[in-house]
């Protein structure tokens, strides 16, 4: 007998349906069925459409086989002509904007001509002609040559011989004689008094050389037995360069003040300016004693002889001062008129030094050559190239056997005197070099650069010490202190002067105070003061208070 009771709701439904089936393991068979029977529905289909005649052929006659390639509509051909006739537009409006035009009026009149188009129309002015000029070359381009970038004169190149008419020169085949003489040495024949110099400044330089090392060698013992007394020289110094201020300022002159620089002995001072006059200046008063007028451009460089207020006489040759006159001249301390004339330079001076005998001078050039000259004949002993740009900074070794020339093409170099050979390249900088200076001591030298630093160079191991950033400017002049170089000054356009310490290379001062580009600055032998001379009309004197 069943069962009484109430039917859950969709029970009767759930018996009614079939079970559903899981199946493991591949479809691939199943697959291959299904797609076979569609290819089969499919082609029959097909077969039904050709029999009744749709999309097939007509009966009795052959089928044509279909054009592989189709004809574009007017239409389309012509979108795709506007198309690459804008294309080849643009392309030659970028090469033209790209192509060299000459600036010369001249020059573009010429090359009009030679594209057959008037030199000149009616209120066209040079710009509008020299526009026209590019618009010309670029229809005239052709766009499947290779591009080459024309510069300067070889935009009017002619066109057989692919120079321009006034560098054009006979053919010349290079030999191996030619080649040979490009890489040898070659010397040229130097007078009888230049071989003199030698000689002579090979002995001052190694009797100078003996000295310095036996004073070095006595300061090192006394090291030794004293080693706390090197830290208290550089405690004491620091302690007194944090001091310095400014004591004086003075009106240089009308225009900008260009040099300065202490005598030996430190009770004078010259300056010089864009005036073209020089200045003498007792110190500490800062007071005028001389004006010498001579040079008729302004003075780029000065220097004092190193036996002034010792051997050298006062009414003798105790000044040389380098203008842009291309003329470097020798004042006395007793009359305002030059006593000598150093001429030779093409270009104008930029630097000028006394060799550490005081016998002989040295002359920088933007003419791209240095020269040595005797100082009491003020004759010329030795031109000296070397450099591809123009000099500017020049500096005697304290030994007096070698000397550092610097320019704008950014490397020093360090010519031996004794031979006249170039004995080292110095580069590191990546603008122009516009000052040096040698370390008391002989082995370092100092450079500061349009890049903002100074390099320190070992002349021994020959290669860059250290690289001080020391300025956001040009760096205008650098000083080692007299004697010791325990520390180095440098100026620079950002209106600053520094005193680095050359044993950690730490900044040891910032000098602050004139409203202008600081030109150049320089250290009393006693250390006790600084001077520095500026574009803002005047130079100041610094000391401690």
């Amino acid at each position: 007998q069943p069962r009484r009771g109430r039917r859950r709701p969709g029970s009767a439904l759930a018996m009614s349906q079939p079970k559903a089936h899981l199946h493991f393991g591949s479809l691939e068979h199943a697959e291959r069925e299904r797609l076979a029977k569609l290819e089969e529905q499919t082609k029959r289909q097909l077969d039904k459409l050709k029999g009744a005649g749709i999309g097939g052929p007509a009966v009795g006659k052959a089928a044509e086989p279909l054009p592989e390639t189709q004809e574009l509509s007017s239409s389309s051909q012509a979108a795709i002509q506007r198309q690459q006739e804008l294309k080849e537009t643009i392309a030659k409006r970028k090469r033209a904007r790209e192509l060299a035009v000459p600036t010369n009026d001249n020059q573009v009149k010429l090359k009009l001509r030679e594209y057959g188009e008037p030199i000149c129309l009616y209120a066209e002015g040079p710009p509008e002609r020299r526009e026209r000029l590019r618009e010309v070359m670029a229809q005239n381009l052709d766009l499947d040559a290779p591009e080459v970038e024309l510069r300067g004169a070889e935009t009017l190149k002619d066109p057989n011989t692919g120079v321009h008419p006034l560098l054009q020169h006979p053919k010349r085949v290079a030999t191996a004689d030619d080649e040979n003489k490009q890489k040898e040495v070659f010397y040229t024949e130097g007078p009888a008094e230049l071989k003199a110099a030698r000689v002579w400044i090979s002995n001052y330089s190694l009797q100078n050389a003996t000295d310095r090392l036996a004073r070095e060698r006595a300061e090192a013992e006394k090291r030794c037995h004293e080693p706390t007394a090197e830290v208290a020289a550089y405690t004491s110094l620091e302690n007194h360069l944090s001091g310095v201020q400014n004591q004086l300022s003075n009106f240089g002159d009308d225009r900008p003040v260009s040099f300065i620089a202490f005598s030996p002995g430190s009770d004078m001072c010259a300056t010089g300016s864009w005036s073209a006059v020089v200045k003498l200046w007792r110190i500490p008063s800062c007071q005028l004693i001389h004006t010498l007028r001579g040079h008729t451009e302004r003075v780029s460089g000065l220097a004092w002889h190193p036996q002034t207020n010792s051997t050298q006489s006062r009414s003798a040759a105790n000044i040389l001062s380098g203008g842009c006159d291309g003329v470097a001249k020798l004042w006395s301390l007793e009359s305002t008129k030059a006593v000598g004339e150093l001429k030779g330079h093409a270009g104008r001076l930029s630097r000028v030094a006394f060799h550490p005998s005081g016998r002989f001078a040295g002359t920088a050039s933007f003419d791209t050559s240095w020269r040595l000259w005797d100082v009491e004949t003020c004759k010329e002993l030795l031109l000296q190239e070397g450099h591809t740009r123009a000099l500017y900074a020049i500096a005697f070794h304290p030994d007096g056997a070698l000397v550092a020339t610097a320019g704008l093409d950014a490397i020093t170099r360090v010519w031996d005197l004794r031979s006249g050979k170039s004995i080292q390249v110095l580069q590191g900088h990546v603008k122009q070099i516009l000052a040096l200076d040698f370390s008391p001591d002989g082995v370092t030298l100092a450079s500061g650069s349009d890049d903002h630093t100074i390099r320190l160079w070992d002349l021994r191991k020959r290669a860059c010490a250290y690289t001080i950033p020391a300025h956001s400017s040009l760096i205008s002049h650098v000083r080692f202190q007299p004697h010791h170089g325990r520390f180095l000054l440098s100026t620079s356009y950002d209106n600053m002067v520094k005193l680095w310490s050359m044993r950690d290379y730490s900044l040891l001062k910032t000098m602050e105070g004139h409203e202008g580009r600081v030109m150049c600055g320089d250290i009393s032998d006693n250390g006790q003061y600084f001077a520095t001379a500026a574009m803002d009309h005047t130079w100041k004197l610094w000391g401690r208070s």
